[in-house]
């Protein structure tokens, strides 16, 4: 390896080992993956229902697994996995920028990645990116070695981590058949023939666990495909909600506007900038292989954008731009002038802190509640502070085995259950009802939940539930009715 490339490892070795002792499980549905994991460890049984992953691939959570169990703190061990695949990635990533751009700019885009404000989050939360985004550069950078070599067996490796990248995050089934037909595409030539084959033997073992994914779906409870309706309808909601609230034409430049910050987040401000001005000069120059990474990287954002801007039935989130920006660094890097190599190294390292304190700063300075929007693009996350207050209380309080009802007000009760180490088994709003009962007396009987918890605001649940009681514990806007509460029961 290089010093450059060292220096970039080095760098990324301090910044995510430095912030995760401070990071916690809050966007990028980190802290449900990491509730799941936990239920694996706990339910054993619940491991072989395919329904128990959620809307999710099941990959990450069952490698969580293992981490949790060994380490029973699972607000910190499941986030053990990204650190190791955060800082993995950078072994292909650097290989896959080397073979596109050569070593000099290989070395800046390792540097640009080892700054990325999302990269950093997704290394030091249970989110999903950072191993997808190590299983996807993996696949990508041996696909390239066996359309050089035309060896079948790296068609098959690069087909197998392609597969394994499937299971982990959906984006995967919509980049795959346009990495296949492209790699097709470019393979036009003498060696057409050994290509093809090559790549059928590559698609035949991508579709693999997907297929088997299916197939258990399908036998297990009669809907293969239960996953994808759940994600559709999740993000038509959300889309929905947008436009009702921003209109259809405010709506669809927002969504530009989430995209080209995330773009910005994930690629350090100059990164993206740098690879924004090589796309807009258009394609003259670029090698094949650079084309089929291309197509990689920006093939699902262009499917989610369509969806957003024409049908309005997506809700973009900054995230998922970490994957495609991380495969653009290497084409920005290749249009920096060797000699101002240093002065982009300078310019990354300042906008990257700048922009993750800007967005620090958005979402916390002036406000009762994080706006989520733009703490989810900065490289640390931290539940608000009446949340954090509410999960130590209740950390504090809770007996093992007692049930928790925490209202569902913008899904935060998932992350407070979380840090608050409920699991899964006992937190009565993931897994017996998200509705309370008629007053808190029913609500706490029909649960066999131990304290209720609500957020007080217009519609909250200390005014939709007759009866609430005057006393409990506040933190905030939160309200803890527990079972010796006078007037609870």
């Amino acid at each position: 390896m290089s010093r450059g490339f060292l220096a970039a490892f080095a760098l990324a070795v301090v910044l995510r080992v430095g912030l995760f002792p401070f990071e916690e499980n809050k966007h990028g549905d980190a802290p449900m993956r990491a509730l799941i994991a936990e239920r694996l460890v706990l339910e054993p049984a619940s491991a072989a229902r395919p329904r128990t992953y959620c809307q999710f691939g099941p990959l990450h959570t069952m490698l969580m697994r293992p981490f949790i169990a060994l380490d029973p703190d699972a607000p910190r061990s499941s986030r053990y996995l990204s650190l190791l695949c955060g800082l993995g990635v950078f072994f292909p990533f650097f290989a896959l920028a080397r073979r596109l751009v050569g070593r000099p700019g290989a070395e800046l885009a390792a540097f640009a990645l080892a700054l990325s404000p999302l990269h950093i989050q997704a290394s030091t939360t249970a989110s999903s990116e950072a191993l997808y985004l190590l299983l996807w550069v993996s696949a990508i950078e041996r696909l390239l070695v066996a359309r050089e070599t035309r060896r079948l067996g790296t068609f098959a490796v690069a087909g197998l981590l392609a597969s394994l990248a499937a299971v982990t995050r959906y984006d995967a089934w919509l980049a795959l058949p346009m990495v296949a037909v492209a790699a097709w595409w470019l393979a036009r030539g003498p060696d057409w023939a050994p290509a093809t084959r090559g790549l059928a033997l590559f698609a035949l073992c991508a579709a693999i666990l997907p297929a088997g994914w299916l197939a258990w779906g399908a036998a297990a409870g009669g809907d293969p495909l239960f996953f994808a309706h759940y994600i559709s309808s999740d993000h038509a909601e959300l889309a929905a909600t947008a436009a009702a609230r921003y209109g259809a034409l405010l709506g669809r430049a927002r969504q530009l506007g989430v995209w080209s910050l995330g773009f910005l987040a994930a690629m350090t401000p100059p990164g993206a900038l740098l690879a924004a001005r090589a796309l807009a000069r258009g394609a003259r120059g670029w090698s094949p292989a650079m084309r089929l990474v291309l197509v990689a990287a920006l093939g699902p954002p262009a499917v989610y954008l369509v969806q957003g801007l024409v049908a309005q039935s997506f809700e973009p989130l900054a995230r998922f731009a970490l994957v495609p920006g991380a495969l653009l660094l290497p084409l920005a890097a290749a249009v920096v002038p060797r000699h101002r190599a240093r002065a982009f190294r300078a310019g990354a390292f300042a906008a990257a802190a700048l922009f993750s304190l800007g967005v620090w700063l958005v979402a916390t300075v002036g406000r009762e509640r994080i706006w989520a929007g733009a703490e989810s693009m900065g490289a640390l996350t931290r539940l608000d502070g009446e949340d954090r207050a509410l999960a130590a209380h209740l950390r504090a309080v809770r007996q093992p085995g007692q049930r928790v009802m925490i209202e569902p007000f913008s899904y935060a009760d998932i992350g407070i259950a979380h840090a608050a180490r409920i699991p899964w088994t006992e937190d009565v709003t993931l897994i017996v009802t998200r509705e309370p009962g008629a007053t808190v007396r029913d609500s706490l009987l029909s649960t066999g939940a131990e304290y209720l918890v609500g957020y007080d605001r217009p519609g909250g649940w200390p005014e939709r539930i007759a009866a609430w009681p005057p006393g409990g514990a506040r933190f905030g806007h939160w309200i803890v009715i527990g079972r010796g509460t006078p007037g609870a029961i």
